[in-house]
């Protein structure tokens, strides 16, 4: 396999998140690490009753390829009803994985997991060479954006940040085959973290927040040096 991506997904049972009562409990963004990789868990959100799901420009991508993946339209109206009504419970996000435990209008618990593929060393070294060639791309990341052209340079490097058709993979423990309405909830209520925060989607594509910050500064530390004492240049 290419090292562009990870071979495989980080099982959710390694985490402790299978038991309905225990996904309930959230910490709103408390981070951990139980030594396989770095989780954070955030609180159920409220309903969101009378407003949309994402607002930025990454949020509606996100949800764009659910919408764009799923093949009953029905059963994510169904999600998107109980995402409203704050059925979905406290969302566990790690490399590679999304989890959740959502109840359904009769007060039947379910689990589901969205997966989504890791990016490989290869990648990311690329993402961080990128980063750290234009000072904007580290700035708008510490003010918790994901401008356009950071995605775009991305691309143009080879990596892609955010998901695309069919990148979306659903497992619910009502073993729907497609996108039921719980893993669509999922991930309507994962559209609203991304919203705040776009460090929510890269540990998802493998990379936590301090060790990507951390390497982001080893890497522009070595680059100015290099220059000569100089920075990195704007764009």
């Amino acid at each position: 396999m290419s090292d562009d991506y990870e071979d495989g997904y980080a099982y959710g049972a390694e985490y402790g998140t299978g038991d309905a009562d225990s996904s309930d409990r959230g910490d709103d963004g408390a981070s951990r690490d139980g030594g396989r990789g770095a989780e954070r868990v955030f609180a159920a959100l409220p309903p969101a009753q009378g407003r949309g799901f994402a607002t930025s420009w990454w949020g509606l991508a996100w949800l764009k390829a659910l919408e764009d993946t799923a093949l009953d339209g029905q059963q994510l109206k169904q999600g998107r009803r109980l995402a409203r009504e704050g059925r979905v419970g406290a969302v566990s996000v790690r490399p590679g994985r999304i989890t959740a435990v959502v109840r359904d209008r009769d007060g039947t618990a379910y689990r589901s997991d969205v997966l989504l593929q890791q990016l490989g060393a290869g990648a990311w070294d690329r993402f961080l060479d990128m980063a750290v060639d234009r000072a904007g791309h580290i700035a708008a990341l510490l003010d918790r954006e994901m401008p356009p052209h950071l995605v775009e340079d991305a691309a143009g490097a080879g990596v892609d940040l955010l998901p695309g058709i069919g990148d979306l993979e659903p497992e619910c423990t009502c073993e729907a085959w497609d996108h039921c309405p719980h893993s669509g909830a999922l991930c309507y209520q994962v559209a609203r973290l991304l919203d705040e925060d776009p460090f929510v989607l890269l540990l998802m594509r493998g990379r936590e927040e301090r060790r990507l910050l951390d390497e982001l500064q080893v890497r522009s530390a070595a680059r100015a040096v290099r220059a000569g004492g100089g920075g990195a240049r704007e764009g």
